[in-house]
């Protein structure tokens, strides 16, 4: 497994993915690996899905999440209550937005575990990518989504500028901010 404190390696630049990975099967591979390593969540690569709705001015198609990651009971017992999460995966260097607009379509979606439970993932992250701020962030929070980073050998999720979630190795778990995205029309 990669030295964690030398994945994250940000110039600066929230509108592309960050890190050291060229080829997103390694990113994927990482981030799995670490996962399993907290023993906090199962996850599960590559699950199909299909949109709850769409606008009607878009086509239906099916969608394939690249890693859905489903708490477990100690994870639970820690404290956790904001249930599954759809991560997208990029290689380094790519832009933000395609993987943004991903992930919305994936909230809105349920996808079907091999044993043929369904499941609605709550958040949606983009992973590997720095905290994201201003206006963007603030979007991303009402839609639920946000981003996923290594940094100091931990697992940070943040949504728009808040952070959801640290994971270490190590057991350390630590919880933030989950009480956002909950109004619905005028402000």
């Amino acid at each position: 497994m990669t030295d964690l404190t030398e994945t994250w390696q940000p110039d600066g630049r929230l509108d592309v993915t960050c890190g050291d990975w060229t080829v997103e099967s390694d990113a994927e591979d990482f981030l799995v690996q670490f996962l399993t390593a907290t023993g906090m969540f199962r996850a599960y690569r590559q699950v199909f899905g299909e949109p709850l709705w769409k606008h009607f001015f878009q086509e239906h198609q099916a969608v394939k999440a690249d890693v859905l990651i489903l708490p477990n009971e100690k994870l639970f017992n820690a404290g956790w209550r904001s249930g599954a999460i759809v991560v997208e995966i990029k290689r380094s260097g790519e832009k933000i937005g395609p993987g943004c607009n991903q992930l919305i379509d994936y909230t809105n979606s349920v996808f079907f575990l091999p044993s043929g439970v369904a499941v609605v993932p709550t958040f949606g992250f983009l992973f590997p990518a720095l905290k994201q701020h201003g206006p963007l962030a603030s979007v991303m929070a009402h839609q639920h989504l946000g981003t996923a980073v290594i940094q100091h050998g931990s697992l940070n999720l943040f949504c728009g500028e808040s952070r959801v979630l640290t994971l270490g190795q190590d057991g350390l778990v630590d919880f933030g901010k989950t009480n956002f995205g909950r109004r619905l029309g005028a402000r």
